[in-house]
């Protein structure tokens, strides 16, 4: 019986150590397998999140080069504006030049030899209470003013040399052009006074570019406006504006451009620079700044939806290795007692 019984407690314990031994070999084969799934999955969420990082850096970049754009457009569009008002406004001087020369009064008057500066200023008084708007001049056949109307600053100018003057030298009907003087860009419209093919004197009709036309575009667009000659801002849409060292700021800068940023007190700017067209050798140029805030605020929502997309993939990428997790546990079969 003894004997019996130190067998079957042999067997018993050499049971147990093939059960210790087989549950001690089911643990080191799932280590290796278990250390190589953490390191996949932090591979993929490292992956992931470098992913997501570079959409958002690349999105985020592209968005601010449309609000750039935009903004650039923009000062296109007010430059449009202002040349187009300036068309308007010399079709405007055109035909009110071509109806005023004609005038039987200032006619006869200039036909009369020897009549003085002050009847002439009186007529042209009159004329200029019917556009109620600009200044009218007459000039002497070899181009000096002799008698002006709504803008005093022009008394006793020789105008001989200026392109719209020589223009009109040698035409029939009303030309168009500018002058630039004290600062003004005036745009103006010149057509002989004749009797029969000489003329006599030159009716000029004209309107400077002023304070009035400068905000009309800036409150149409959006865009602060400015006129400079050089490096110095003659004529601005808002004087007051916080813009205005802005304005200027951009103004030193010699030369054309269109949409080049510009940094200030911590904020971006868009601005532009072009020469006003058809005003001589004085070259005056327009002004054109808009804040590139303003210009984001359309875009607003659009940096929110940039990081959608990346948190949504990472919540994917998380929830599916947590759905694939398993815990595998190998097991020997039992010994025979």
């Amino acid at each position: 019986m003894s004997n019996a019984t130190g067998v079957s407690s042999d067997r018993k314990t050499l049971t147990g150590t093939r059960r210790a031994a087989g549950s001690h070999s089911g643990v080191m084969a799932h280590s290796p397998r278990g250390n190589a799934g953490r390191v996949m999955s932090a591979a993929v969420i490292v992956l992931a999140v470098g992913v997501a990082a570079v959409w958002s850096f690349v999105a985020r970049r592209q968005l601010e080069t449309s609000i750039a754009q935009e903004a650039a457009d923009h000062l296109e569009h007010a430059r449009i504006a202002f040349q187009a008002a300036r068309v308007r406004t010399l079709d405007n001087l055109r035909a009110h030049c071509r109806v005023m020369v004609e005038d039987p009064r200032l006619k006869s008057t200039l036909a009369t030899e020897g009549v003085d500066e002050a009847t002439i200023a009186d007529i042209l008084n009159d004329l200029a209470k019917l556009r109620r708007a600009g200044f009218l001049m007459i000039l002497v056949p070899d181009g000096k003013v002799f008698a002006v109307a709504g803008a005093d600053e022009l008394r006793g100018l020789d105008l001989s040399e200026s392109s719209p003057v020589k223009k009109a030298r040698t035409s029939l009907e009303a030309v168009v052009g500018s002058w630039v003087i004290g600062g003004k860009v005036m745009d103006l419209s010149v057509m002989g006074v004749r009797f029969g093919t000489t003329p006599i004197a030159y009716l000029v009709v004209g309107q400077a570019v002023d304070q009035d036309l400068l905000k009309a575009v800036a409150d149409q667009t959006g865009v602060a406006v400015a006129s400079a000659i050089g490096e110095t801002v003659t004529l601005s849409s808002s004087p007051g504006d916080a813009l205005q060292p802005v304005v200027a700021a951009v103004a030193a800068h010699a030369g054309s451009f269109s949409g080049r940023l510009f940094e200030r007190d911590g904020h971006t700017y868009v601005a532009a620079i072009s020469e006003i067209e058809d005003t001589g050798p004085s070259r005056p140029r327009l002004v054109l700044v808009q804040s590139l805030a303003r210009s984001g605020i359309a875009f607003e929502a659009m940096r929110w939806l940039i990081g959608i997309p990346p948190f949504l993939m990472l919540i994917a990428v998380l929830f599916a290795m947590t759905a694939k997790r398993r815990t595998v546990v190998m097991r020997h079969p039992r010994g025979r007692e």
